[in-house]
């Protein structure tokens, strides 16, 4: 008897025996049907997947190489999806440059949607800034289905070992046909689970850069400002935040060199935290600078004095 011939038995019997399933008489003829098959069963103990686990190669942490980062975020794992969510001109397309370099050994794809590859090295070789090497498709898409990126991370794993995808950015990405009546969350939320699928399916790391619809700048991001929020946090296995320290002069905003890297959703280990980064215009790198931790660690005291002036005034 397969499987299905079971599933079948078994949904025979409960067609039949509607009122006695719940019943000791019930359950027993169950049992009895269950006893019959000899094959492979579906459901597995607990302790027998931890000790396949146990018997299985350690998946690996890939790490960036610097120190304060991969603290912070344990590094990342193939099938794995990390969001960073920035808003325009706070350093998506940056640090997605940044870490394309930072893990070149795995060789990874970028998935340009916004701006053309040939566009990105371009504009960092006329400021003199670093080129990470990288592969990307030869002909720009601005507006693509998942099925699309499914076979350039094949291309890319077949000839090349690719470990890693960047995608830049999410909001290019077209859901289908199946979905263009359903509402925005909906759509939000099935292109990220088909992308995590591609991750999982084909064991690679999936960078996902993501844009926020939060209106106030001057203040850092939360979940809460991403759009589709509860399906970005409920898909990614991590979610970074990237913020530019900025004030308003008049109607120009005026954004200085300092970038919060704010951990806010860590599945791997639950750790969340903030690091501040120094953006260096003339190499295009993301420096840890005594300047950059101060000023972090001044925010963070400024807004715990903050929620502890809310709880006395509440209390």
């Amino acid at each position: 008897m397969t499987i299905e011939d079971l599933i079948k038995k078994i949904a025979s019997e409960t067609a039949l025996a509607k009122e006695e399933v719940a019943s000791d008489e019930g359950l027993l003829r169950l049992q009895k049907v269950a006893a019959e098959y000899q094959g492979e069963y579906r459901l597995i103990w607990s302790e027998d997947t931890l000790r396949e686990l146990k018997n299985k190669p350690q998946r690996t942490n890939h790490l960036s190489g610097v120190p304060e980062i991969d603290a912070l975020t344990g590094g990342f794992r193939e099938q794995q999806m990390i969001g960073i969510g920035a808003h325009s001109g706070h350093g998506k397309t940056a640090m997605g440059m940044y870490m394309l370099k930072q893990y070149e050994r795995l060789n990874p794809v970028l998935i340009p949607l916004e701006q053309s590859s040939e566009e990105l090295i371009e504009q960092r070789a006329d400021n003199g800034q670093f080129v990470p090497r990288y592969l990307s498709p030869k002909k720009h898409e601005s507006r693509v289905q998942v099925d699309w990126i499914e076979e350039r991370i094949i291309e890319g794993i077949a000839k090349h070992n690719t470990k890693m995808v960047v995608i830049d950015h999410m909001g290019y990405i077209d859901a289908g046909t199946r979905y263009e009546r359903a509402g925005e969350h909906i759509q939000i939320e099935k292109k990220l689970q088909d992308i995590k699928h591609l991750g999982i399916k084909w064991n690679v790391i999936v960078v996902i850069l993501i844009q926020l619809n939060q209106l106030d700048e001057t203040v850092p991001p939360s979940l809460k400002d991403l759009k589709g929020s509860s399906a970005i946090r409920q898909e990614c296995d991590k979610v970074i935040f990237l913020w530019r320290k900025n004030t308003l002069s008049g109607k120009v905003r005026i954004y200085s060199n300092h970038t919060m890297f704010s951990l806010q959703k860590n599945r791997f280990n639950g750790i969340n935290g903030n690091l501040g980064l120094d953006f260096d215009f003339k190499t295009g790198e993301y420096l840890i600078t005594p300047e950059s931790r101060k000023w972090v660690q001044d925010m963070e005291t400024i807004a715990r004095s903050e929620v502890d002036a809310d709880d006395a005034f509440n209390g």
